[in-house]
């Protein structure tokens, strides 16, 4: 049975005590929440440069360090309640740095940037840590604090609709403007943000009319105004998960769907009278993703076994290809970059992490937005490598928790 955060039996505090955990939860709280403020409103300069390129990245580092300083020192603050809740996470994440140090010491030493990338992997669940004892501690702050996050977000994206000039994606096709730092991390935020609000509302924090709205709005923006294939799919992925877990014949409908789809497919192709697509058309299709993953493949088969288990060094993902030939790309599947940066092990800790991180909630909590983030990380470089939704995914998680104490799926959960 996976404990759920509660005050607990803990002993009586005197009023000074008392006092003073309070406020230390306010402070915390006000630190951690005040630090992703300032991450989000940054963001428009990584798109948008006002400026100049070194000072406007400045801006984004204070906004990190604001972040992480918080985040670190509410981590030494609730090390007992963290380690008695959720030692295998801890020890996870620790094994999972030192399998990156390693692969950079048997590699390219590049360290500095190693570290940074596997801050932006454990950083969401190490703020989940912090949150879900907050939380605890504080529940009405901390929701408080997710829904004044949730209108930011609302009110950045809105700003950005109305005064930004249009993004631009590949091919020169116009999109609507974003706000926060691409196309794709704007998308990828709006998918979290949308389950925020869904959780929200579940947990008493929203009206339905409120919900509905911004629910609709942000579908209008996902599947239209952004249009964002991997973000589409990380929707779908997170809907179907949500949904089939309150209804268990979903998973079976879905399953029939499928199934009764691949056989109509298979009539024609029996037939003969069914064009298969060309290798070039497959290229095509995927933006270049099925050559490019070919290539990784054909890699990967050369390797020692070092290079396999640690794989060939931060960067090494990053080649230029007969498809993207005017720069180099990577994998566009953080999967398959993993596995070639830090090898098997690096990739092993990593999926250990994001079930140990699901493990830290009661049973199914995490198992949609997880569900999304894979979706993503399994067809580009998805929500784990885009902060500025991976580290709204922990709000949302937070906001599901305080739901299942609400619902009555918590009995059947237990």
């Amino acid at each position: 049975m996976i404990a759920v955060p509660t005050s607990g039996p803990r002993l009586p505090a005197t009023p000074v005590a008392a006092r003073l955990e309070a406020r230390a939860t306010r402070g915390f709280a006000w630190v951690l929440f005040g630090g992703l403020w300032a991450k989000l409103l940054v963001a428009v300069l990584l798109s948008q440069p006002t400026l100049d390129a070194e000072v406007d990245s400045v801006y984004n580092r204070l906004a990190d360090l604001l972040l992480l300083g918080g985040l670190f020192a509410a981590l030494v603050a609730y090390a007992d309640d963290i380690l008695r809740h959720s030692p295998r996470l801890m020890v996870v994440v620790i094994l999972g740095l030192a399998s990156f140090l390693v692969s950079e010491a048997l590699t390219g030493l590049n360290l500095r940037t190693a570290v940074f990338e596997y801050l932006k992997i454990v950083t969401p669940a190490l703020l989940s840590l912090v949150l879900m004892r907050l939380y605890a501690r504080d529940p009405a702050l901390v929701l408080q604090l997710c829904r004044v996050t949730l209108g930011l977000v609302w009110g950045l994206a809105l700003l950005a609709l109305v005064f930004l000039p249009p993004s631009l994606n590949r091919g020169g096709e116009k999109f609507w403007p974003v706000y926060f730092a691409s196309l794709h991390t704007a998308s990828y935020l709006m998918v979290v943000c949308a389950a925020l609000s869904l959780y929200l509302f579940e947990a008493g924090q929203l009206g339905r009319r409120l919900l509905i709205g911004l629910v609709a709005c942000s579908c209008v923006l996902i599947f239209y105004g952004w249009g964002v294939r991997t973000s589409m799919v990380a929707a779908l992925a997170f809907g179907l998960v949500y949904l089939g877990q309150r209804n268990r014949m979903l998973p079976l409908a879905v399953l029939l769907a499928v199934a009764f789809g691949l056989a109509l497919g298979l009539v024609p192709l029996l037939l003969g009278i069914v064009h298969l697509p060309t290798w070039e058309e497959m290229v095509e299709v995927s933006s270049g993703r099925v050559s490019m993953w070919l290539q990784k493949a054909t890699i990967l088969a050369d390797s020692n076994l070092a290079e396999w288990l640690f794989g060939h060094g931060e960067g090494s993902d990053w080649i230029v290809s007969e498809v993207w030939w005017w720069s180099a790309k990577d994998s566009h599947n953080d999967f398959i970059r993993l596995l070639n940066q830090q090898g098997l092990v690096g990739l092993g800790l990593v999926l250990a992490m994001l079930v140990t991180w699901a493990g830290v909630f009661p049973p199914g909590v995490a198992a949609p937005l997880l569900t999304a983030l894979a979706a993503s990380t399994a067809f580009s470089n998805g929500i784990m490598f885009r902060p500025q939704a991976s580290l709204v995914m922990p709000l949302a998680l937070v906001a599901a928790t305080a739901a299942w104490q609400r619902s009555p799926l918590r009995e059947a959960g237990r």
